[in-house]
Formats: structure tokens, C-alpha cells, sequence
């Protein structure tokens, strides 16, 4: 969503908006945007080692990667940046069983949970006895992938992995900052800086945060500043702000 016009601001300025104009407040919750370039991934000390492994694992002999980590940690985002560095594509899980197996050398699959297990214990096997590559990202623990079949269960906690940690504080202010541009919702300077140490280092704190500071700037009528962001850390943060 664009900026409106000079012509535009002054015509409809922010303090004389109603509530629910979202468009003034430079505010959209259905926007949620992806940008998956090396750039954007933000390297701290809670996930340098995870990008380094993950990278390692292009030169390395082994067949399969599972990539894990919490909600939010930047699997996805990983798992592009593989694709992108051995010049492959990601699939998705659920379109596995559709893709045609000689056509990668280097597979990529987000969402693996959503494959049939019997397709991926195939491709595993495939690229085993091919020495192709496989890296997969799921949600929860990968042996819960399989879905019960017991043959890619085993399969899968044997493989290699990459486990992403919960954020520090500055990868979770970076975090902040990072989703609330990928709404493209506009915050006062300060904002990720003020919560980033008041609330739970987890990448579910910093959506929670940010999901409920857009939409109480929306019911209220103004921007994202620091005052509402110190009520949002006191409301929705058990025991208020650590400091």
C-alpha cells in the first residue's frame, strides 16, 4: 500500500480520521508481505550458528537437513536463502507429491508437514540413492512429520539439523521493526526499541506485540507511538513491563 498524496494528507488529515480508516494510519491488518533476500535476514548471536550449519550443509556430504525452530524464527527465510545460494526453488509440502523428482538436484520443501508421508519417505530415498539434497522446514518437532509412519519417523530423526533459536533482544527489536514494515503500518521511531527488552524474548511476544498495536492504533484513531506501546506492553504482557 502506497503512501497518499501531500494533497491527499492535507485533505484528510490523521487527528480527523475516523477510527476505523486504516488507510490514514498507514495501517492494513490482512498485509502481511515476504521478503526472503539475504539482506532481511538479520544475524545475531541467537541464530548465527544456525546460519552457518545450515550454509555448511551445501558443502557437506549429507543427503537431508530438517530445519526447526519456533514459530516466526525465520525457517522459512532460511530455507530460501538455501535455495537461492545452490540456485534451486521451494516447494511446498502439500504440492510434493505432484513435483516431478528428476527435475531437482536440490530439493526445498516449507510446510513439510503438509506433505503425504509416503511421498516424502520416496523423496528421501530418492535423493539418498540419487546423492541429491533435501532440506525440509516444518512446524513442531520433525519426527512429528511423518505422521506416524514409522519408517520416515526414523528417517527423519536421523538426519541432520539446524535448530533456530528463540530472538535475543536485538534480533527481537529487529523482528518488530521488520513486521511492522512488511504491513506496512508506520511507528514512531522508538517503538521496537521501548518493547524489545519489557517483553517475552519469544518470536510469539513479538507478533502478539505487533498484532496488538495495530489494532489498537486503528481503534483509537492514531499512529503507533511510544504511549500506546507502553499500554500495550502493560496490558498485554503479564505483570506489565520488566523495566
Amino acid at each position: 500500500m502506497q503512501e497518499d498524496s501531500p494533497a491527499a494528507r492535507n485533505a484528510n488529515p490523521v487527528q480527523n480520521a475516523p477510527s476505523d480508516d486504516r488507510r490514514q494510519l498507514g495501517l492494513d491488518l490482512s498485509v502481511r508481505r515476504s521478503d526472503y533476500r539475504r539482506s532481511n535476514f538479520v544475524v545475531t548471536a541467537a541464530n548465527a550458528a544456525g546460519l552457518r550449519l545450515a550454509l555448511d550443509f551445501l558443502k557437506s556430504s549429507e543427503p537431508a537437513l530438517a530445519l526447526a525452530g519456533p514459530s516466526g524464527s525465520g525457517k522459512t527465510h532460511l530455507l530460501h536463502l538455501l535455495a537461492e545460494e545452490a540456485g534451486g526453488a521451494v516447494v511446498d509440502g502439500s504440492a510434493l507429491a505432484a513435483t516431478d523428482e528428476d527435475a531437482f538436484r536440490l530439493r526445498f520443501i516449507d510446510n513439510v508437514e503438509r506433505s503425504a508421508p509416503k511421498a516424502l519417505l520416496a523423496l528421501l530415498e530418492n535423493a539418498r540413492a540419487r546423492a541429491r539434497k533435501v532440506a525440509l522446514v516444518g512446524s513442531g518437532p520433525p519426527r512429528l512429520w511423518a505422521r506416524g509412519l514409522r519408517d520416515l519417523e526414523t528417517r527423519l530423526e536421523a538426519m541432520a539439523r539446524v535448530s533456530l533459536d528463540e530472538p535475543d533482544e536485538d534480533l527481537l527489536r529487529t523482528v518488530i521493526e521488520q513486521r511492522f514494515r512488511e504491513r506496512q503500518w508506520r511507528a514512531a521511531e522508538g517503538v521496537a526499541g521501548y518493547a524489545a527488552p519489557r517483553i517475552p524474548r519469544t518470536f510469539a511476544a513479538a507478533e502478539a506485540f505487533v498484532d496488538a498495536a495495530g489494532t489498537a492504533a486503528i481503534a483509537a484513531g492514531k499512529p503507533i507511538n511510544l504511549g500506546l506501546a507502553r499500554k500495550i506492553v502493560e496490558n498485554l504482557f503479564e505483570g506489565g513491563p520488566r523495566a
